[in-house]
């Protein structure tokens, strides 16, 4: 095939058949382009709308806790949690409370009854209450019950003595006490593990 075209005008034909595919790349790289800007901003736009819409949703839920007063309704669950742990413990000890009290009668001085007996929460502990006739007769009773020879109380403390001189009562006197019981106590009354009945 012989070719009768100037070398010129052929050139010019090639150049603009190259430069028309080049217009073509040209514009599909520019419309590629704005579409990623495009979604970039629409992207962003949505992000953007849903950090929105999740912080005005932790807000909501942090004002309907305060509301229904969480921190309150925790402490109260944790006080119910821990008096059931003493629950436990005493359950698990199975407190002879009838040997202990007679066992306690037969060391409390004379002029003086015990009025109660309660499970403190420290462990292995008690409080008693007790009346007397006079303030000698209310201290003698956390001598005679913190002595070693009586092997039921490791330590006693005398949280207070009261004396009402115008109370008409026989025992005007009430003494408190907390106390620890001794190891021989704790095997002789309580069910403790590791305790030697």
């Amino acid at each position: 095939m012989i070719n009768l075209l100037p070398s010129d005008y052929g050139a010019s034909l090639r150049f603009a058949h190259l430069n028309s595919i080049m217009r073509r790349w040209l514009v599909v790289s520019l419309l590629a382009g704005a579409g990623l800007v495009l979604i970039m901003v629409v992207g962003w736009v949505y992000i953007n709308q849903q950090n929105k819409n999740l912080t005005r949703n932790i807000d909501s839920v942090n004002q309907q806790l305060q509301a229904e007063d969480l921190a309150g309704t925790q402490k109260k669950a944790k006080d119910i949690t821990s008096n059931i742990k003493i629950i436990n413990q005493v359950l698990s000890r199975e407190i002879r409370f009838s040997e202990l009290i007679s066992h306690i009668g037969t060391v409390m001085p004379p002029g003086t009854v015990l009025s109660g007996l309660t499970l403190s929460k420290v462990d292995g502990g008690l409080d008693l209450s007790a009346t007397a006739r006079d303030y000698t007769s209310a201290t003698q009773i956390a001598v005679n019950l913190s002595d070693p020879k009586n092997q039921i109380f490791d330590k006693l403390d005398i949280v207070n003595i009261n004396c009402s001189s115008t109370s008409g009562n026989a025992y005007p006197c009430s003494a408190t006490f907390r106390a620890l019981f001794s190891k021989a106590t704790q095997s002789q009354f309580l069910n403790v593990p590791g305790a030697k009945p």
